[in-house]
């Protein structure tokens, strides 16, 4: 890079950053920091479901997910379905927690208890009924009704292990005590966190000797950090800097499909254009995808007609998505009794307007919502979009105050439908908020996560997937490509396909030639 270049970077990303440097014992080749635009929030559970832990690999689970999605042993080394409601689980021997206490079954009891406890979404993620540690390194979990999913659950982040230090007397957590390769060393609100690397791992230690998370939530502040070389890594660039960086040889840029999705949630109860079903298909009739990804993602995305993405094995075909057809949308916006007047769909003299909810938190997250709203207005849609924090947006969704929300979603995180259909659009689930309910399809979803792999498992997530599409309670927008751009000397890292695990226990550094 030119020097003025550099110069003109660092001016103005001393304007908006606080440098942290290197403590002068550390070796800045053993030293990764990272900049991301969420804070990693390590004294506390519930928030982002205590993705960090897993994300930093602080903590451990039970069962992993490989690069393929695979289910492979983590702190289980194996597992064994037992009987309809009951599953054993084999601990993995010779574990010490960063406290030097042992990992044992009990300790592993102990852990998800007070994860059921602390957490009351876990209650339903896991479905427990019993505990019991049936030799000091095999537990045995009964759950409430037969529940094959439980090891895919596992995987879960909300589902990490902590030794009994993690939480005081009283049960109340107080720091996370894990068996991960790296150890919580430090935290500074809205600044960073620290973690060192954890000499009696169980698996292969690693090179580097320290990560430093940084919490830079502005996206230009987060790329000009790693550009003035106060970052080594970059998460979540803005797909234009990315593709900038990607042409710059002092930098690498990672840009793989995860299980990500960005997509409209309709409010389908009360007093509002979408509850009606034929609206709901006609938008999602009208809306372009990958003129979507092009405009607003500078083509980085993969554009989605159906809530899962194609590249997983598990999710079962034969699942009809959407496609752009603006004859059948204007047959369904005629049939629910709107007509086309002066280029725009109105219903007893008043235009079709949608109020668009979105935060502008996630990197892509403005620029999808805004682009949608364009491409409604092109097909005679009006639209108010209006951009909040997460909270701010959350609150007036809970009133039903909008008529779509855009989100974002990690349906494939534990390679199972069951999580995010039970949680999203079952009829009881605590996360759906749209008000859509489908007995057929929480019959088919309660089935579902009864069944092991196998013909009637395909059939029952195929027919619960098309009533999803037929009954279309969200549109589908994009399927999330993850973009992380680091220094060239960063290697060893990869992108998984999950999007929230890191891996920097394989990563390392080395001197610029």
């Amino acid at each position: 890079m030119r020097l003025w270049r550099r110069t003109l970077l660092a001016l103005a990303a001393s304007a908006t950053l606080v440098s942290l440097p290197v403590a002068a014992q550390d070796d800045p080749d053993k030293t990764l920091v990272v900049g991301t635009m969420w804070e990693s929030l390590p004294l506390a559970m519930a928030p982002r479901r205590s993705r960090f832990f897993n994300e930093s690999e602080i903590l451990d689970t039970l069962v992993k997910l490989d690069y393929d999605m695979n289910l492979v042993p983590g702190l289980a080394t194996a597992w064994e379905h037992v009987s309809p409601k009951v599953w054993r689980f084999e601990i993995r021997s010779g574990v010490t927690f960063h406290d030097g206490t042992a990992l044992d079954a009990e300790a592993v009891k102990a852990s998800l208890q007070h994860v059921i406890d602390l957490l009351p979404y876990a209650a339903d993620l896991l479905n427990i009924e019993r505990m019991e540690a049936t030799g000091p390194l095999t537990l045995e979990i009964e759950t409430t009704e037969p529940f094959a999913a439980l090891p895919n659950q596992l995987t879960d982040a909300i589902t990490v292990i902590y030794a009994a230090s993690s939480f005081d007397a009283d049960g109340k957590f107080v720091k996370p005590v894990g068996t991960g390769p790296w150890t919580f060393v430090d935290y500074v609100k809205q600044d960073r966190t620290v973690v060192e690397r954890f000499d009696a791992y169980w698996g292969e230690a690693p090179a580097l000797e320290r990560v430093v998370y940084r919490y830079i939530p502005d996206h230009n502040s987060r790329t000009l950090a790693l550009e003035t070389g106060e970052i080594d890594v970059a998460t979540n660039p803005l797909p234009s800097d990315a593709t900038r960086l990607a042409d710059d040889p002092d930098f690498k840029v990672y840009a793989e499909p995860t299980s990500g999705l960005y997509y409209g949630a309709f409010n389908t109860a009360g007093d509002t254009p979408l509850a009606d079903r034929r609206v709901r298909l006609a938008v999602n009739a009208l809306v372009g995808r990958e003129i979507l990804v092009k405009g607003a993602l500078d083509g980085i995305g993969e554009p989605a007609y159906s809530f899962f993405g194609p590249q997983f094995d598990w999710v079962p075909d034969g699942v009809t998505p959407y496609a752009v057809d603006r004859e059948k949308a204007a047959a369904l916006l005629e049939e629910a009794g709107y007509s086309k007047d002066g280029g725009r769909w109105t219903k007893d003299g008043e235009p079709l307007t949608l109020r668009i909810l979105s935060y502008s938190s996630r990197t892509e997250m403005s620029a999808i919502t805004e682009a949608l709203a364009a491409l409604l207005a092109n097909e005679g849609i009006a639209s108010d979009v209006q951009l909040y924090t997460w909270d701010g947006m959350l609150d007036l969704v809970r009133k039903g105050e909008y008529d779509v929300s855009v989100v974002f979603w990690t349906p494939e995180m534990t390679g199972h439908p069951d999580l995010h259909l039970k949680s999203q659009f079952h009829s009881g689930a605590e996360l759906n908020d749209q008000g859509w309910a489908n007995p057929r399809f929480d019959e088919l979803v309660d089935r579902g996560r009864t069944l092991d792999p196998g013909a009637e498992w395909d059939e029952t997530y195929r027919e619960a997937l098309q009533i999803l599409q037929d009954d279309a309670p969200i549109i589908p927008l994009v399927h999330k490509v993850f973009l992380v751009a680091t220094s060239k000397e960063v290697t060893g890292y990869r992108v998984h396909p999950s999007g929230f695990f890191f891996d920097f226990k394989s990563v390392s550094k080395s001197e610029a030639d």
